[in-house]
């Protein structure tokens, strides 16, 4: 149980960053990775993959469904059972972990017949779940809401899916489109999905349908992912290296970049279909030297003599929006305002990021221009304030960061980061940071 009584201070940095850091491996292909290994009939094993809060949910509800579970030094191995379901009945918890509380209502409404109920944490049942509801109207509702319309927790019904055609908007979120698209193959008639509006933050979707070829499935469809077919192929067991989570990637290549030095990221994968991997180009942007060390590792150094980092930038993050707050971490130490677009949905993530993060830094003496998709950062000197993370991993981090570079921060609740990155205070650490745990 995390102790949410629990506080961390962050003191500024006085000397720069130096070292290396072995990025956690990533979310994003970990809980996808566990769905597929569940939907497949046979022994998979995951190796580095990310040991964290979500991907412990998703590991817990395959034990609960039946599957087994072996977890060991750097790998999991995982013995699916297909559309079988060798328990029928069972409440299952997917806290705030947003991908599995996607994936797994489709995992289970594509296979055979049962009735489970999903709840999940408070945070998570804040957050919308009608995009995919509303798709799944269209093969019979096998997924229904047990409170609030459009909410968890849900009631799930398998062997009730009507049907092998929907629609789903797009534009509101990937993950909708890939819980869909990775159960899929497990439906006697295969699917196909159109897709309504623009599919936001679309290379998710294409990292969602390479991970299912690598387990067998069958998938074709249009370049812009406005129709999509798979075929009724169920999954073979297959073995994954999963590499770098790029999103936490972002904070380790931003702190050379907020208090100079160099930083090498010994693991982060070169042509990555994580669309965060952009952020590698946003922190050259900043003024940084970036040195790519063939396909696999990257090192970013802040230039001696750049005083302050390169702003005046306008960038539109609606592709990579899970790297907004470290761009807003970086835009306060440079050297003109810096605008971030195109992240509105990222107000309806574990908190309102945009404006989490337009309190915070007000509270550290920034102006911030807070716009319905984003912000207009001004530049200054951060002073020392107590904080709140909302519970929120990535503003924790974020924050962390500005800290650092300035008058340093105090953050409540900061074991949230456990939901993607348990070791984020010990790497910092061991890159010179001085971090103090207290009570609240």
């Amino acid at each position: 149980m995390r102790n949410h009584n629990e506080h961390v201070t962050v003191s500024a940095m006085s000397d720069p960053a130096d070292g290396s850091v072995r990025v956690p491996g990533s979310k994003s292909f970990t809980n996808r990775a566990i769905i597929l290994a569940m939907a497949a009939d046979g022994v998979s094993t995951l190796t580095g993959p990310l040991e964290s809060d979500d991907t412990r949910y998703g590991l817990a509800a395959a034990r609960d469904l039946g599957c087994e579970v072996d977890v060991g030094a750097g790998s999991v191995r995982i013995h699916g059972v297909g559309a079988r379901r060798p328990v029928p009945e069972a409440t299952l918890y997917v806290g705030s972990a947003g991908t599995v509380a996607r994936f797994l209502p489709c995992l289970l409404a594509f296979g055979d017949p049962g009735t489970w109920r999903l709840e999940a944490s408070p945070q998570m049942t804040a957050r919308p779940m009608s995009g995919l509801l509303d798709a799944l109207a269209h093969l019979g509702g096998p997924v229904v809401p047990v409170g609030e319309p459009g909410r968890y927790p849900l009631e799930v019904r398998g062997g009730k899916t009507v049907g092998r055609e929907l629609r789903v908007d797009g534009s509101i979120s990937s993950q909708y489109l890939s819980g869909l698209l990775l159960s899929a193959p497990l439906l006697p008639e295969g699917l196909r999905v159109t897709t309504e509006g623009s599919v936001v933050q679309s290379a998710y979707v294409d990292m969602t349908i390479d991970c299912m070829r690598h387990f067998g499935a069958e998938v074709s469809g249009t370049g812009d992912l406005a129709v999509i077919d798979v075929a009724p192929t169920g999954y073979r067991p297959a073995d994954l290296d999963v590499e770098a989570d790029a999103s936490t990637a972002s904070y380790f290549a931003a702190l050379p970049a907020v208090v100079g030095g160099q930083v090498t990221l010994e693991n982060l994968v070169r042509g990555s279909r994580q669309p965060d991997t952009r952020f590698v180009e946003i922190v050259e942007q900043f003024g940084c030297d970036v040195e790519w060390l063939g396909d696999r590792g990257v090192r970013v150094t802040r230039p001696r003599g750049l005083d302050l980092l390169r702003g005046g930038g306008d960038l539109d993050l609606r592709d990579c929006s899970d790297v907004a707050l470290t761009v807003a971490a970086m835009a306060v130490f440079a050297d003109a305002p810096v605008t971030v677009r195109g992240v509105e949905h990222i107000r309806s993530h574990e908190s309102d990021r945009i404006a989490a993060m337009a309190t915070a830094l007000r509270a550290m003496g920034i102006t911030v221009d807070e716009r319905p998709d984003g912000w207009r950062i001004h530049p200054g000197s951060p002073r020392f304030a107590e904080v709140t993370t909302h519970d929120d991993h990535r503003v924790a981090m974020s924050l962390a960061l500005v800290g650092l570079g300035g008058d340093g921060v105090g953050l409540d609740e900061p074991r949230c980061v456990d939901k993607t990155c348990p070791q984020f205070y010990d790497l910092i650490a061991g890159l010179g940071a001085e971090v103090r745990w207290d009570e609240a």
